[in-house]
């Protein structure tokens, strides 16, 4: 009896290890033919198999399965955690025994799928797509830790897509470790063009300059992240309408850079938020000097004093802007916004106002004061509809065209509206 119980185990035993052989040399044949699809079918098959493997299959088993979803660099987005688990599980069986047939090959194809995660980023970054391009930072992360740049690159990327609950824990673990980015930039300017060009490493560029088509090298020591890093939080507790927090941050930021616009922009925002409009007014006269001919900085500072409403200064940035910057179609807009600002004091008592002769005659004041205002805003209008035309722009100037009794071109422009929004514009 004893002996029968031997002999069937020896069968069972016998033919799973047939089995397991069959499967993975169909795994095999399909890679040999670059069938992926059937290879797929197949380590499906031999994964069921897997407990019963000794460690030489189990080895070349998580190799070719890795191979097999790795599809020669066409690895589907769903398959790349399955590659690297099975790369990871080769790893800790070599661990374990201490050998592998299949090791250095495993690495390769861990390393060149990376590769290919922190390529698909970069193009996602590049083509706006900002959110699928921080997964793919993270994921490259994720896979080299040691890679802290990723880690910068996807919380950026998250911030950018809006993405405030991703991005913030990111940028705290980057505080968390201390990541200061920075490093050196390796430039030199190209004679055929004279544009600066940034190397990827000393030894390119010196071997640019040897060939004679580069000039005056130099190494650009980059600023620490810290301080972007601080920013960039404090943007996103400032959008999530936790000022105080925002506030904190900023005072940590200055440490870095105390003149930096955008971090006087930000805070500002959060005075503004927090109903701070002394403390906000004076940052935006202390960062008045600061925002020098760039007319983003004129911008955002003109916006701000507009928020507070402080009218004149506000318009004075903006025509600031303007002149830094004449196609600077949002400027003319709030120049416009300013000044039909006062239509609501001015209507609110025409409102008032009874029936008696006096009351009459303020009535017809008040309304020629009303036309006159709209009218002084409908150039600045008409110039930002021209450079960014859009429905909401049109919108307010066909309002403002029938307000001031300028029937025909409000009509003209409600037609030209119709037109763009029947076609998607």
């Amino acid at each position: 009896m004893k002996k029968l119980i031997t002999l069937i185990c020896a069968l069972v035993i016998g033919s799973m290890s047939f089995a397991q052989k069959n499967e993975i040399k169909a795994i095999e044949k399909a890679l040999k033919s670059n069938n992926f699809a059937t290879a797929k079918s197949s380590v499906k098959a031999a994964e069921s198999l897997l407990s019963n493997m000794d460690d030489k299959t189990k080895d070349k088993f998580y190799f070719l399965k890795a191979k097999t979803l790795y599809s020669n660099g066409a690895i589907l987005n769903t398959d790349i955690d399955a590659a690297i688990e099975s790369v990871e599980n080769l790893i800790a069986l070599k661990d374990k025994t201490g050998k592998s047939k299949y090791f250095e090959d495993a690495l390769t194809i861990k390393n060149d799928i990376f590769t290919s995660i922190a390529v698909n980023a970069e193009s996602a970054f590049k083509s706006r797509n900002f959110e699928v391009a921080a997964d793919g930072y993270y994921k490259a992360y994720k896979l080299s830790p040691g890679d802290t740049l990723f880690l910068y690159a996807s919380a950026t990327s998250y911030l950018n897509a809006e993405k405030y609950d991703k991005s913030l824990p990111l940028y705290e673990k980057l505080l968390n470790l201390n990541y200061e980015g920075g490093g050196t930039d390796y430039t030199a300017i190209k004679k055929e063009t004279g544009e600066v060009e940034t190397f990827g490493s000393e030894d390119f560029r010196d071997a640019a300059v040897k060939s004679k088509k580069y000039i005056s090298p130099k190494n650009v020591k980059l600023p620490s992240k810290q301080g972007d890093i601080l920013r960039y939080m404090s943007l996103i507790y400032s959008f999530k309408g936790n000022s105080d927090k925002a506030l904190e941050l900023i005072a940590k930021a200055k440490v870095y850079n105390p003149k930096d616009m955008q971090l006087i922009i930000a805070e500002a925002k959060a005075y503004l938020a927090n109903g701070q409009k002394d403390k906000m007014l004076s940052l935006l006269e202390d960062a008045k000097s600061l925002a020098g001919d760039d007319p983003i900085s004129l911008y955002n500072l003109g916006y701000y004093a507009m928020e507070s409403g402080v009218y004149k200064t506000a318009i004075e940035y903006f025509e600031k802007a303007i002149e830094k910057d004449p196609a600077f179609a949002d400027a003319y807009l709030n120049i416009a916004n300013v000044i039909t600002s006062e239509e609501e004091t001015i209507v609110k008592e025409m409102n008032s106002l009874g029936n008696s002769a006096a009351d009459n005659a303020r009535y017809d004041e008040l309304r020629e004061k009303k036309v006159a205002l709209l009218k002084r805003a409908i150039p600045y209008l008409e110039k930002s509809f021209e450079l960014k035309p859009n429905l909401e722009t049109g919108n307010f100037l066909v309002s403002v065209y029938n307000a001031s009794f300028q029937n025909g071109k409000a009509k003209e422009l409600k037609q030209k509206l119709a037109d763009m929004e029947a076609g998607g514009n």
